[in-house]
Parts: C-alpha cells; sequence; structure tokens
C-alpha cells in the first residue's frame, strides 16, 4: 500500500494512453457496427425485401449506437490531448479538436437525417 494519503496504487489501473487506447478502439468499434446495421436496413429496404417497419428496431439500435461511439471518441480526443501535454503545439491543438468536433458534428448531423427518413 502506499504510503502517500489520497494516491492508492489502484488509482494507476488504466493509464493515460492505456485509456486512449481503449477509447478509440470503443469508438470504432461502435461506429462500425451502428454503421453495418444502418446500411443492412437501407440495403434490405432498397431491395424490396422488407418494409422499413421491420427494421424499426436494428436502426434504433443502430442509431443510439453512434451517440455511443460519439461519447467514446470526445474521450480518445482528450486523452490523446492530455497524454500530449505541454509538448501540443497550440496550432496542431487547434485543428485536432476542430477537425474531431467537426467529425462528430457531421457524423451526428448523418445519423439525424437518417432518423427523420
Amino acid at each position: 500500500m502506499n504510503s502517500e494519503i489520497g494516491t492508492p496504487q489502484t488509482d494507476r489501473l488504466l493509464t493515460t494512453p492505456h485509456a486512449a487506447a481503449v477509447a478509440g478502439i470503443i469508438s470504432g468499434v461502435l461506429f462500425f457496427v451502428s454503421q453495418w446495421l444502418i446500411n443492412l436496413a437501407t440495403d434490405d429496404i432498397r431491395a424490396g425485401n422488407r418494409l422499413l417497419a421491420d427494421r424499426v428496431g436494428s436502426l434504433s439500435v443502430a442509431f443510439q449506437l453512434v451517440a455511443l461511439a460519439g461519447i467514446a471518441f470526445l474521450w480518445f480526443i482528450g486523452v490523446a490531448r492530455d497524454r500530449l501535454g505541454r509538448k501540443e503545439d497550440q496550432f496542431y491543438a487547434t485543428v485536432f479538436l476542430g477537425s474531431g468536433l467537426l467529425y462528430l458534428a457531421m457524423t451526428f448531423t448523418a445519423a439525424t437525417l437518417e432518423t427523420g427518413l
């Protein structure tokens, strides 16, 4: 046990690089699964095999996964920026954060439009 008060060794189980890796993997998997579910539903509908009412459940799950993937992606951005810390250039930090937020805004907009259709 650590002799310092308030800093037990269990606080360091998930370090910053590992947290960034976990966040990136979770984000990627959730985005992939949501896009795969949307693609399956829309392909069946376009082919005329099924009605939209048959695929409402999978589309609902897919659009909810987009939101969770966005949260994981924001966590990834935050942990990656924390990892770079003081070494990060201000211009690079602005571009990195701005492009990440723009990517999420476009993804959420596309998911919202797909939900509306």
